[in-house]
């Protein structure tokens, strides 16, 4: 008989990190017949069962956070009215839950950041008490955790600091948990006492590289962008601690510093146009709660006088034609990138860097937490930002010395004359392929499953 298995997730179908990878996994196990469903809420593509109640911003779920951590400043619920909030909207969540797993009988379940998120706490509670009532063997992998985000770090009240300990995540029995970097590791253990195994983001390095085709062909003249332009990709979701901010400092500076690229032929074969401008493609979407912080950077872009592109209404996990309109997947966008920027304050792993040296393009980065503890060990060659944040500006957006910005900039454009690049870049996709390749996550898969 196959294994029924379930993956549980907010959101799914999305071109952010976590549904990539749930992506990745749902293809091996059904490679090895398994049957899998997924399970999340209203705002996914190609999901099983929605349950509306996981989508942390639904109805009256906001008041939850905004009543349980200091940061949200708000105060319009006692504890009492807190506690009933959180139990009716967990029995909510369990009781549709129950009602899957009496239809679906699932011999395994998958659980991607239910346990970690600090937005919607109630949800923990309900997949918890579904698990031990079933006595379901789970997977729980921590993105990233409620204490790594400024809003979640503080609770108001004993009552949310108890239940964050009791669930957040949960010790059970029937639970394994993963997380994806050492440090995570570390931390879990000092807070909870569980013990973790560390599972960095993988990704399938045996596929074909993403090439220019029929289908992408328009891609650049789609957005309006000169085929001798170069261009920079930004492919992270627009959140504040992608640090997006400093790669519309680093295109200013790179824009400054045109002339000595026009005219002259790339490690990738293209020329750049004597005329040409430096173009940011943002291809990842804001999130509806941090809207403002994408405003913040359409006003740096005007303001900066630099050339970038909101694509994300026309990148899609996917490629489609929807209503008429062509919708491109992420990859097309690399193919058509000089190069990637990863400017990140603070990552879990960091897909974006994988992807980028799959798609074979030099990555100019920010150097975070975990990819100095974690990946820069591995022996990439990358372009650095440097590892320090100098101050903020009266915008709240991160600022790094301009002399970072400068070395960078100046790396950038010998790398980028360099035809001897390509080695480099190879050297990169061999290293990641050895530690972060697809047959390592099948290895896993194959032996917690019993396949």
């Amino acid at each position: 008989m196959p294994k029924k298995v379930a993956f549980c997730h907010y959101r799914v179908g999305g071109t952010d990190g976590v549904s990539l990878e749930i992506e990745e996994q749902k293809q091996i196990l059904e490679k090895y017949g398994c049957e899998v469903k997924l399970i999340a809420g209203a705002r996914s593509n190609g999901v099983d069962y929605i349950i509306k109640e996981l989508e942390w911003d639904n109805g009256t779920i906001p008041a939850i956070k905004e009543n349980g951590f200091l940061y949200f400043e708000k105060e319009y619920l006692d504890s009492d009215e807190l506690k009933t909030r959180i139990e009716k909207i967990s029995n909510i969540i369990k009781d549709k839950l129950i009602d899957i797993q009496l239809k679906e009988n699932f011999d395994f379940v998958f659980i991607h950041n239910i346990f970690s998120f600090g937005g919607h706490i109630a949800s923990a509670k309900a997949f918890t008490e579904w698990i031990e009532k079933f006595k379901i063997p789970t997977i729980a992998t921590h993105h990233d955790f409620f204490w790594e985000r400024e809003e979640y770090r503080i609770p108001r009240s004993e009552f949310i600091k108890q239940y964050m300990q009791k669930y957040m995540p949960p010790k059970s029995p029937y639970i394994n948990h993963i997380v994806i970097n050492s440090l995570t590791q570390q931390e879990l253990k000092k807070r909870h006492d569980i013990e973790a195994v560390v599972f960095p983001d993988i990704f399938d390095f045996n596929q074909p590289q993403w090439k220019k085709d029929s289908f992408n062909k328009d891609f650049l003249k789609q957005f309006d962008v000169k085929s001798r332009d170069l261009v920079i990709l930004q492919a992270t979701r627009i959140i504040p601690r992608k640090g997006i901010e400093l790669a519309i400092d680093f295109t200013k500076t790179l824009q400054k510093n045109m002339r000595k690229l026009r005219g002259k032929k790339l490690y990738n074969g293209k020329k750049i146009n004597p005329n040409a401008n430096v173009v940011l493609i943002i291809a990842g979407y804001a999130e509806d709660e941090k809207r403002d912080y994408l405003f913040k950077l359409q006003t740096k872009i005007f303001q900066e006088q630099i050339h970038a592109k909101f694509i994300s209404d026309n990148v899609k996990a996917k490629r489609n034609f929807f209503g008429g309109i062509k919708t491109y997947s992420l990859w097309d966008a690399y193919v058509y990138a000089d190069l990637v920027t990863l400017p990140s304050l603070w990552e879990g792993w960091g897909n974006q860097f994988i992807e980028a040296v799959f798609a074979k393009k030099p990555v100019v980065l920010f150097e975070y937490p975990v990819f100095k503890k974690d990946i820069k060990p591995e022996g990439y060659k990358v372009i650095s930002l440097g590892d320090k944040i100098k101050n903020k500006d009266d915008n709240n957006l991160a600022k790094i010395p301009q002399e970072n910005i400068n070395q960078a900039v100046q790396k950038t454009i010998k790398w980028l004359l360099d035809e001897n690049l390509n080695k480099k870049l190879d050297h990169n996709f061999e290293a990641c392929k050895k530690f972060h390749g697809h047959q390592i996550l099948e290895d896993f898969l194959v032996e917690k499953l019993n396949l």
